[in-house]
C-alpha cells in the first residue's frame, strides 16, 4: 500500500458490523472483565488467571480476543462471528477451516477506547501499546472543539482518545498495516467520522499549512545501532530519540498559537544529569515555547539490565542472527558511551508562546 491518505471510514457494511460486535462485547461482560484489572493493565498473565474464574461464553471470549487461542468460529455469539470476516480483511485475524485466531494482536480497553493492539513483549510489534501509551493519554489536555493531529499512531489509541474528548483528530501512522488497523479501531468505538488517518512519515503526508491546537506522539524510544542496522525512518538512533527530533523539529510550523504538544521520550542520565538537558533548553529557546520534562520510571543500563536485554532482542528480530556474547558487548558499549548511568521514562509537554524549560521529578 503506497504512503497516503487512508479514509477512516472501513468498507461498505463494516463499520456496522464493528459497533455490533463491540456492544455485544460490552453485553457479554467482556468491557467488564477488563476493567476488573488495576489502571488498564495489559497483563497476559492476570488475564489467563482471571479466565480460569470463568465459563461459558465469555472464557471462549477471553481466549479468543485477549489470550490469542484459536477458536471455533461456530461457538461465538452472531455478532461476534459476523466481525471475523472484517477482522480478516484487516490483517487482525486469520480464519482456518472451522477457527479463527487473532494475529499478534489482543482486544484491549483503555480510557474507554476499544483497541486492537500488541500488548508489551521483547519483540518490535506492528500495533504498539504499553503503558507508557496509557501514561501519555492520561497527560495529555485536549480543548474541546480542538484540532489535534496524532503522530506516530500506531493502531490509534491517542488520535481515538482525542477524538472522543474534542470532536476530531487526524492520525498519522508510518507502517500502512498499522494505519489500517486504526481506521478498524476508529470504527469500533463509533469514531470514523472525527478521525482522518494517513499513511506516511510524521508531518510528510499532511497539507501544507495546516496548524493544530494539539500534538501528541507516542514515538518509537528504544535506542537502535547506527551502524549495523540498516538505514530506517523508524530508527530511533543510539540515544533512542533521533525520531523525537525530528517531531521537535517539525513542531514550530504545525502547533497553532497557544497550542500544546506531548511526547515520550526514553532520556539517559549521568549520575542524575540527564545528557540531552542542554540540547531540550536550546530547542525550547529557538522555538520559543515552554518546555516541561517529566522523569517517571528508572532503568539502569548495566549489562545484567531489563534494557540491554530487549535492545538485544529487538536487534536479532530486525536484523537477523548475531552472536549473543559479542551483540551484548556492543549495546552495554552503546549505552555507556557519552557515560550514561541509567535512563528515565519521560514525557515532554511543549507550551506554545510559553519560554524556558523546567524538569520535574515526582517519582520517589
Amino acid at each position: 500500500m503506497p504512503f497516503g491518505h487512508i479514509s477512516a471510514h472501513p468498507a461498505p457494511g463494516a463499520e456496522s458490523t464493528m459497533t455490533r460486535f463491540a456492544a455485544e462485547l460490552e453485553r457479554l461482560g467482556l468491557a467488564e472483565f477488563l476493567a476488573s484489572f488495576p489502571g488498564d493493565s495489559v497483563d497476559c498473565h492476570q488475564w489467563a488467571c482471571g479466565a480460569e474464574t470463568l465459563d461459558g461464553v465469555l472464557r471462549d471470549l477471553v481466549g479468543l480476543l485477549l489470550l490469542g487461542r484459536p477458536m471455533r468460529i461456530d461457538r461465538l455469539p452472531d455478532p461476534v462471528a459476523d466481525a471475523v470476516p472484517t477482522l480478516a480483511d484487516h490483517g487482525i485475524a486469520v480464519r482456518q477451516g472451522a477457527e479463527v485466531q487473532l494475529v499478534d494482536v489482543s482486544l484491549l480497553r483503555a480510557q474507554g477506547i476499544w483497541l486492537f493492539a500488541e500488548p508489551p513483549s521483547p519483540f518490535t510489534p506492528r500495533h504498539y501499546f504499553g503503558t507508557d501509551s496509557i501514561n501519555l493519554a492520561r497527560r495529555a489536555v485536549y480543548r474541546p472543539g480542538a484540532r489535534v493531529l496524532d503522530l506516530c499512531a500506531g493502531p490509534g489509541f491517542q488520535g481515538l482518545v482525542a477524538a472522543q474528548r474534542c470532536g476530531r483528530a487526524t492520525l498519522v501512522e508510518l507502517l500502512p498495516d498499522a494505519a489500517t488497523a486504526a481506521r478498524l479501531n476508529a470504527a469500533m468505538n463509533r469514531l470514523s467520522d472525527r478521525v482522518e488517518v494517513f499513511a506516511g512519515d510524521l508531518y510528510e503526508p499532511l497539507p501544507d499549512q495546516t496548524t493544530y491546537d494539539h500534538v501528541v506522539a507516542n514515538v518509537p524510544f528504544l535506542p537502535t545501532f547506527s551502524t549495523r542496522e540498516p538505514a530506517d525512518v523508524r530508527a530511533s538512533g543510539a540515544d533512542g530519540f533521533d525520531i523525537g527530533r525530528r517531531v521537535l523539529a517539525g513542531l514550530p510550523g504545525r502547533l497553532a498559537p497557544g497550542g500544546t504538544a506531548h511526547l515520550t521520550a526514553l532520556l539517559f542520565h549521568s549520575d542524575g544529569k540527564l545528557l540531552m538537558e542542554e540540547e531540550l533548553r536550546d530547542w525550547a529557546c529557538t522555538a520559543e515555547c515552554g518546555l516541561t520534562v517529566t522523569l517517571t520510571d528508572r532503568m539502569p543500563v548495566d549489562a545484567d539490565s531489563a534494557l540491554v536485554q530487549t535492545t538485544m532482542s529487538h536487534f536479532q528480530e530486525s536484523a537477523g542472527h548475531a552472536d549473543p556474547d559479542t551483540l551484548h558487548a556492543e549495546v552495554t558499549e552503546m549505552y555507556a558511551r557519552d557515560g550514561a548511568t541509567g535512563a528515565r521514562l519521560a514525557f515532554l509537554r511543549i507550551d506554545q508562546g510559553a519560554s524556558g524549560i523546567r524538569i520535574l521529578d515526582p517519582a520517589p
